[in-house]
């Protein structure tokens, strides 16, 4: 009886775990995610600087320190490179959100106090500094375009099931709960563009300032508290 041949799909993915989009072998797993993370921030800083069409491969490996052709052993263009930081910054953001979503049932009011932190705090992360300031190209493929947005919906719905819950339990000042989380969002992104480390107020204040006034933009008049200030 001949022996039993391994599913075809078995091989691709053992293959995927060692080998990179050029077809060279990777050694170190460990070392080539690192890498690799270094490339999407780089790119990021390249992106955030000058747009995404007027940001070519080479300008993005003299920002990452990397021959051009060293970048082309994880990424197959700018597109690529593009579409990884804004789904990886999504996904590592939802991440941050699981020790809020029990909350939403229970205290919705710290449940959004804690994820509005956790954006805040994002932007206050030197490799996470420019994701929130790229905007999305119209030459985007349909495909990567939908990757973005998908990911985006998944985050944008933890943040609203909050804001249901607390305006369900009058917590919350009446609205539209999916329009509350895009006025919220939005607001605490525009951080990224007038932070600068080093500045006279310390991260750990400007987290906590720009928390209290977000959540005071809901938060029903008799039940506005702030958090301690710190400088």
């Amino acid at each position: 009886m001949a022996s039993r041949q391994p599913k075809p799909e078995s091989i691709d993915a053992a293959a995927r775990a060692t080998v990179g989009v050029r077809g060279h072998r990777i050694r170190n797993l460990a070392k080539a995610e690192e890498r690799r993370r270094e490339i999407l921030t780089g790119a990021a800083r390249a992106f955030a600087r000058a747009g995404f069409d007027a940001t070519n491969m080479d300008q993005i490996a003299r920002e990452c320190g990397l021959a051009k052709g060293h970048i082309y052993h994880y990424f197959r263009s700018k597109e690529e490179i593009f579409t990884e930081i804004r789904v990886d910054a999504v996904n590592r953001a939802f991440e941050r959100l699981a020790p809020v979503i029990p909350l939403i049932d229970t205290d919705p009011e710290q449940a959004l106090r804690k994820a509005i932190s956790s954006v805040v705090g994002r932007i206050l992360n030197e490799e996470e500094r420019y994701e929130p300031l790229l905007t999305d190209p119209v030459s985007l493929s349909p495909e990567n375009r939908n990757r973005i947005r998908t990911a985006g919906r998944r985050y944008e719905r933890t943040f609203t099931a909050i804001l249901r819950a607390g305006v369900a339990r009058r917590i919350f000042v009446p609205g539209d709960p999916k329009l509350m989380t895009f006025v919220i969002l939005r607001a605490a992104f525009t951080v990224a563009n007038w932070y600068r480390a080093g500045g006279r107020w310390k991260p750990r204040f400007i987290i906590d300032q720009v928390t209290d006034q977000l959540l005071r933009s809901v938060l029903r008049p008799n039940r506005v508290r702030t958090s301690s200030p710190r400088k």
